[in-house]
């Protein structure tokens, strides 16, 4: 039963460091950057950064300050995964929810409608 949480906390694990490579690269910072406002090595850096350590939590109130954000933010989509663990050989296995995502090209999909329909009845009022 613990390998199945140990598998569980990788994942969320996995989410995380992922998150935060994410938010240094979409703030435009190398990791010496934000190694630099942690006063910690690169390859301290480096290691927090990578999904075999949990280094990133003793990090984790000056990484939300360096990325500007609140916990609330970051954890927003953390553990939106559907996990699937299958208890009978042990795999472990997740499944991105599309919700968010979804949402953003619906409401493109809704807004590029309402241009085209602007524009039919633009056309049929000067015939």
């Amino acid at each position: 039963m613990s390998d199945k949480w140990d598998s569980l906390a990788l994942v969320m694990n996995e989410e995380i460091v992922g998150k935060i490579k994410r938010l240094r690269i979409a703030k435009g910072l190398n990791q010496t950057d934000v190694a630099e406002r942690l006063h910690i090595t690169r390859s301290t850096y480096q290691k927090l950064e990578s999904s075999d350590s949990y280094s990133w939590a003793k990090y984790l109130d000056d990484l939300m300050e360096v990325f500007e954000i609140t916990p609330k933010e970051f954890f927003s989509d953390i553990g939106r995964k559907v996990i699937n663990y299958n208890f009978k050989d042990g795999a472990i296995g997740y499944v991105e929810t599309l919700h968010q995502e979804n949402r953003e090209i619906y409401e493109n999909l809704i807004a590029t409608l309402r241009e085209q329909i602007a524009f039919l009845k633009n056309l049929l009022e000067k015939q």
